[in-house]
């Protein structure tokens, strides 16, 4: 009697512990679904995003570029697209990408019509970088001098017409003060470089456009060749 009892409790437990199971399960399917995922690198990742615009001049189309104030902190004098962090109170990549184009080059977002996204870039530095298509439908900037030092415009043919000039940098691997070794006892440590990537240049006049902005126009360009059937 007490095992037929015992075997029918043990039955009972097992089955609330498979109920319970069924339903975490379920839950945890349900938050992992409704979830967006997100980038995990070893590295801090700063989201940022950018607007690649487009404008009519004289019945062809330019790309419009910035360059950045010498009066900024970072990077002053570089060759930029319209763009920077992302906020809170941006809903998507694209939303900030506009708002950044908005505010450097002083017009209104309804003057920006959105194309569509590229694709989003995760650069070798930890930058994840919203990148998006953009037309104008104005050429009277009014820019924000505490960012913008100059504007200026590349014809597009000119940019889909040229062979990007191609550099490489190396991604290395150095343990710093605080690495472990105690816990790795008898291993040889024999890091060497993990890989390297390409850097583009576009030269256009005076100016050179590189790097991440270099990588978006790149980006771009394909995009643009593969997409323009017309």
């Amino acid at each position: 009697m007490i095992c037929a009892i015992y075997t029918i409790s043990m039955k009972i437990i097992v089955g609330i512990i498979k109920i319970r199971r069924i339903a975490m399960d379920r839950q945890l399917a349900e938050f992992l679904l409704n979830r967006e995922p997100q980038v995990a690198t070893d590295i801090d990742v700063i989201t940022a995003a950018v607007a690649v615009p487009l404008l009519e001049i004289d019945g062809e189309d330019h790309i419009v570029f910035t360059v950045r104030s010498q009066t900024l902190r970072r990077q002053p004098g570089e060759i930029s697209f319209p763009g920077g962090h992302c906020e809170s109170t941006d809903k998507t990549g694209a939303a900030a990408a506009i708002r950044e184009c908005s505010e450097e080059l002083g017009i209104d977002t309804e003057q920006i019509e959105l194309l569509g996204a590229l694709d989003c870039l995760v650069s070798a530095i930890g930058v994840k970088l919203h990148a998006v298509a953009v037309r104008l439908h104005t050429d009277e900037f009014r820019p924000n001098i505490d960012e913008v030092g100059e504007i200026f415009t590349v014809p597009l043919s000119y940019l889909l017409n040229m062979e990007p000039t191609v550099g490489h940098l190396d991604i290395g691997t150095k343990p710093l003060r605080d690495f472990p070794f105690h816990l790795l006892e008898g291993y040889q440590i024999d890091w060497k470089i993990r890989q390297n990537y390409s850097v583009y240049f576009y030269p256009y006049k005076q100016y050179t456009i590189w790097g991440l902005t270099g990588r978006v126009l790149k980006n771009f360009l394909d995009l643009y060749r593969q997409g323009n059937t017309i």
